[in-house]
C-alpha cells in the first residue's frame, strides 16, 4: 500500500503544478468515482458490460472445457485441431470486430460473440494441454477396474486438469473484458462502459470522467482476479498431475500429415459451402487468397502500412520485455519491495487496457506515440509479473553457493537468477505478444491514418468482404509466425530445462 499512496502523491503534485485539464489530479477522480453513479445511464452500462462479460465468459467455458477434454483425449482430433488452434489462438478478437458489426450489427450481441472468440482459446489451450498430460498410470488405474470412460473424466482428468483450467479461466476472464470494453469503445452502439467513456469522457471533455471509470473497471478486474486466485489456492491445492512424457517423437511425423489433411478438408469445405450459398460475408477461400495477393505485396500498401504495423508492434512488444524483465528482476531480488508495491502493480495490470487509450489520445493526440505507449502500458505486466516470480523462486541452495564462492554481481544474475527465471519469463513473453498485437489493431482501429487496423477499417467502410476477409487473415498469419518463433528460441533457450512448450 506505501507503493500505491507515493503513487497517488506524485500524480496529485504533478497533476496540480502542470494543466489538470489534462490529467486530473487523483483527488478530482476519486471524487468523480463516487458521483458518477449518480449519472442517469451509467448503471445501465455498468450492468450491461457486467452483464455481457459474465454471459461471454460462461459461453467461453462451456465451449472452451469440453472441446479441450476431445482435444486432449483423442490423438487424433488433436492432429487434426492443432494447426486450426494454433492459428486462431493469436488472432485478436478486435481484429474481427468490424466484420463482426456487419454481421450482427451493433447491439450486445456483436461485444459477446467478440469476447466469446477472444476468451475461448486460453481455457481450450489449457484444458487440451493438461488432458493429454494427466498421469498415464492413474489412468491405466482406472482401466484395470473397468471404470467407465464419464466416471475417468470426472474422477481423474477434471481433478487433475482443473489447476491448469482455472489457470485458463482466469486469462480468459481478463481479456473478455478488454474485448467487450474495446468493442463497446470502437462500435458498441448505445450502451456499455466504453460507450460511456467514449460519449460522457472523451467527446465531452471530461478526463475526470474518464479516469474515474478506468479506476471503477481496475477495482472490479482486481476483484475478480483475487477472487478466482482465492478459489484456486482454496480449491485446487494440489499440484497438476504430469504425464511421463515419452513416444512423441515417433508420432510426430503422423500428426503433420493428420493436420495438414485437416487443413485441407477445411479449405475445400469452406471454398465449396461458400461458392454453393454465395453468402457476400463469407467469399470463398480462393477470392480471399487473391484479394490478400492485391493488398499484402502491394508496394505502397506494404511500406505504408504493414511494414509500420509490424515495427510498432515489435518494438512496443521489445520495450514492455526489456522494462518487464528488468523491473521484475529488480522486483524480485529486492527482498520486500513488492510488499510496497504489489497493490499497486495488482491494480494497473487490472485495468482493461482499451480504457486507457483515451488518455493516452488526450495525452499525446493521435498518432504514433499514443500506439507505441497503448501497447508497452498493455503488453509490459505479464512479462514483469512473471519475472518477479521467476526471480523470486530461485533455489535457496545456489543462492548460498554462490555467496559461498563470492561470485561477481554480474555472474550471479546472468548465471543464476536469468537462467532459474526464464521459463517464467518466457511464458509472460509469449502472452505478453499476444496482448501488444491486440493493442496495436485496437490502437490502429481508433484513430490512425495508416496500419493494418486501419486498412481493416477501411475495407468495413467500402463494404471490401474480401479485403476484410484478408486483412484479418494477415492478422492471423502474423500472430501465429511471430508465435511460432518466438517458440523456437524458447525451446532452443531452455532446451536444459526438460518442460514441455505447447
Amino acid at each position: 500500500m506505501i507503493g500505491l499512496a507515493g503513487f497517488l502523491i506524485v500524480w496529485e503534485v504533478a497533476s496540480r503544478s502542470a494543466d489538470a485539464q489534462l490529467i486530473p489530479p487523483p483527488s478530482e477522480v476519486l471524487a468523480r468515482c463516487l458521483t458518477v453513479f449518480s449519472e442517469p445511464r451509467f448503471g445501465a452500462d455498468v450492468a450491461s458490460t457486467l452483464l455481457s462479460w459474465l454471459i461471454a465468459l460462461c459461453l467461453a467455458i462451456v465451449i472452451a472445457v469440453p472441446l479441450g477434454i476431445i482435444v486432449g483425449r483423442v490423438p487424433v482430433v488433436r492432429a487434426a485441431a492443432a494447426p486450426v488452434i494454433e492459428f486462431l489462438r493469436p488472432m485478436p478478437g478486435v481484429a474481427l470486430i468490424p466484420l463482426i458489426t456487419v454481421l450482427l450489427g451493433v447491439g450486445s450481441q456483436t461485444k459477446i460473440t467478440l469476447a466469446v472468440f477472444a476468451s475461448v482459446w486460453p481455457i481450450l489451450f489449457n484444458t487440451s494441454y493438461a488432458v493429454a498430460e494427466v498421469d498415464r498410470h492413474m489412468l491405466e488405474t482406472a482401466r484395470a477396474f473397468r471404470t467407465s470412460r464419464l466416471r475417468v473424466i470426472s474422477t481423474v482428468v477434471l481433478p487433475s486438469s482443473a489447476p491448469f483450467i482455472l489457470t485458463g479461466v482466469r486469462l480468459s476472464a481478463s481479456i473478455a473484458l478488454i474485448a467487450i470494453v474495446a468493442t463497446e469503445f470502437l462500435f458498441g452502439g448505445s450502451i456499455g462502459v466504453g460507450q460511456f467513456v467514449y460519449v460522457h469522457g472523451l467527446s465531452a471533455g471530461r478526463m475526470d470522467t474518464v479516469l474515474a471509470v478506468t479506476v471503477l473497471a481496475g477495482l472490479f478486474g482486481l476483484l475478480v482476479n483475487t477472487a478466482l486466485a482465492g478459489a484456486h489456492r482454496r480449491w485446487l491445492g494440489w499440484p497438476a498431475s504430469g504425464a511421463s512424457g515419452g513416444g512423441e517423437s515417433g508420432r510426430q511425423r503422423w500428426q503433420l500429415v493428420v493436420s495438414c489433411a485437416a487443413v485441407a478438408a477445411v479449405l475445400v469445405g469452406w471454398q465449396a459451402i461458400a461458392s454453393a450459398a454465395g453468402n457476400v460475408y463469407f467469399p470463398p477461400p480462393v477470392q480471399i487468397a487473391e484479394r490478400a495477393g492485391d493488398l499484402w505485396f502491394s508496394p505502397s500498401l506494404l511500406t505504408g502500412d504493414i511494414l509500420p504495423s509490424l515495427g510498432m508492434l515489435m518494438g512496443g512488444w521489445l520495450i514492455a520485455s526489456v522494462l518487464g524483465i528488468v523491473l521484475g528482476i529488480a522486483l524480485g531480488r529486492a527482498g520486500k519491495a513488492m510488499d510496497y508495491v504489489g497493490a499497486l502493480l495488482a491494480f494497473a495490470r487490472s485495468v482493461p487496457p482499451p480504457l486507457l487509450v483515451p488518455v493516452f489520445m488526450v495525452m499525446f493526440s493521435l498518432g504514433p506515440q499514443t500506439e507505441l505507449v497503448t501497447i508497452v502500458t498493455g503488453a509490459v505486466w505479464p512479462v514483469l509479473l512473471n519475472a518477479v516470480d521467476g526471480a523470486r523462486s530461485v533455489d535457496a541452495t545456489k543462492i548460498d553457493t554462490a555467496r559461498a564462492f563470492r561470485i561477481s554481481k554480474a555472474s550471479w544474475l546472468f548465471g543464476i537468477v536469468l537462467p532459474a527465471a526464464a521459463p517464467k519469463i518466457f511464458a509472460g513473453l509469449r502472452l505478453s505478444l499476444s496482448i501488444a498485437l491486440i493493442l496495436m489493431v485496437l490502437s490502429e482501429l481508433v484513430g490512425t491514418s495508416n496500419g493494418i487496423g486501419y486498412q481493416l477499417n477501411n475495407a468495413q467502410g467500402y463494404s471490401d468482404l474480401a479485403g476484410m476477409w484478408a486483412w484479418i487473415v494477415l492478422i492471423g498469419v502474423l500472430g501465429y509466425l511471430l508465435n511460432r518463433l518466438l517458440l523456437m528460441v524458447q525451446r532452443r533457450s531452455l532446451a536444459w530445462h526438460g518442460g514441455q512448450f505447447a
